[in-house]
């Protein structure tokens, strides 16, 4: 793979310069009336942190292949937690820090004091939310719990569960066990009828799996364990020798979840036959978007299914919902993921929102479109950012029931 051109690295680093540039006249003019001994202290220790943040930053950009071919991910979740850590709450600072040199000049000095102040303690409180995501958010599952209603859903089922699970991404856990751990624990207390997993078991390799191996396998389900594929699960993001390289990462990752007594629906439906009735979970491969490769073939995986048979997709992408599971069928209930919540999010008088909605309107809970609903579960681990800010990793506990008559 090739390099970062330069003119990237040059234009990364001068904005990177500037931020760190402007923050420290802003922390300069706060201390300006403190003693020597403190002024030295803090400006010297602001200096430091910088120097350090830039210097693993930029080795990072020089290295790319070190951190994206690595099977441990240490590094690069250093390097992105620094990184958020350090830069972001500056991006706040140093904005309002222009903003009070103005209001010095329209004003008076007294004004841009008050809100250099308060532009401290704002991005102080940002550094420590992100924090908290990173080192406790990331942790903290949320059983979300929604009862569904369908008129033609079996009246003999009436109350089934199906706990969804998605982008476990076991990369993101390094070795730590704890939060399957607790997965296992929640799911065995909860006893669900079904176990439906849509995709995204690991972050890039098959290796992410050991270790984990008697916990997937403890993950209970009365009637069965189904899963699904996800766009990391097929190792695109990563640059392979040759393709029987990959192809072979891909089967191990197929076998770490039938091994774990996970029945895999690669474009095929099964008939989940429950008391004396019946429907229909069907399983599509990722509905990639380019330039990855649409490994969907939904045509296929319905092939053979009874036209009257109640219908459950499962589909990595919930794009794939609104795209084509609409238009071209009558699927009453489609699961998905992918989407991670973007892993940061804000709750307020019970209405959620997420910056990943200008990306994906259909981005987590429940939607819904005529007679067909669409589930997206915001995922168990993370990607990316090493971290959850007002986004919990999610386990999804669906009841479903028959629409009465009234």
């Amino acid at each position: 793979m090739r390099g970062i051109p330069s003119s990237f690295l040059i234009l990364f680093f001068s904005l990177v310069f500037l931020l760190e540039l402007i923050s420290y006249f802003g922390i300069r003019i706060l201390l300006k009336h403190r003693s020597k001994k403190i002024t030295s202290y803090l400006t010297g220790f602001y200096i430091a942190i910088s120097i350090l943040n830039s210097g693993l930053l930029l080795f990072a950009f020089v290295n790319p292949e070190l951190i994206r071919q690595a099977k441990n991910y240490t590094l690069f979740y250093i390097v992105i937690s620094a990184g958020f850590i350090n830069l972001f709450p500056k991006l706040i600072f140093s904005l309002l820090t222009i903003v009070s040199f103005i209001l010095r000049w329209l004003i008076g000095k007294r004004a841009q004091l008050l809100l250099l102040t308060g532009s401290l303690l704002i991005s102080s409180g940002i550094l420590i939310m992100i924090a908290y995501g990173i080192f406790f958010g990331r942790n903290n599952l949320n059983v979300e719990k929604r009862d569904l209603y369908f008129a033609n859903w079996p009246e003999q089922l009436d109350g089934l569960t199906i706990v969804q699970l998605s982008d476990i991404h076991l990369g993101s856990f390094g070795n730590d066990r704890k939060v399957m751990a607790e997965t296992v624990q929640i799911l065995t207390k909860i006893d669900p009828d079904l176990l439906l997993f849509t995709g995204d078991l690991v972050n890039n390799f098959s290796d992410e799996i050991k270790g984990f191996e008697p916990i997937l396998k403890q993950l209970p389900a009365l009637y069965g364990k189904y899963a699904i594929l996800g766009n990391h699960d097929y190792g695109d993001y990563s640059a392979w020798p040759d393709s029987m390289a990959k192809q072979k990462n891909l089967e191990l990752i197929k076998l770490g979840l039938t091994d774990a007594g996970f029945t895999l629906l690669l474009n095929q439906w099964e008939k989940i036959a429950v008391k004396d009735t019946s429907f229909s979970l069907i399983g599509v491969e990722n509905w990639g978007h380019p330039p990855f490769p649409q490994y969907a073939n939904l045509d296929a995986a319905m092939n053979g299914i009874p036209d009257n048979s109640f219908k459950i997709l499962m589909s990595h992408d919930p794009a794939h919902w609104k795209s084509i599971v609409i238009p071209q069928t009558a699927i009453q209930l489609t699961l998905s993921g992918h989407t991670h919540g973007a892993q940061f999010g804000i709750k307020i008088a019970g209405i959620e929102f997420s910056p990943i909605y200008f990306i994906q309107k259909n981005w987590g809970g429940l939607y819904q479109a005529d007679n067909q609903k669409l589930y997206v579960n915001r995922g168990l681990g993370t990607i990316g950012f090493p971290g959850r800010i007002g986004m919990q990793p999610e386990i999804t506990l669906l009841t479903l029931y028959r629409t009465k008559n009234r």
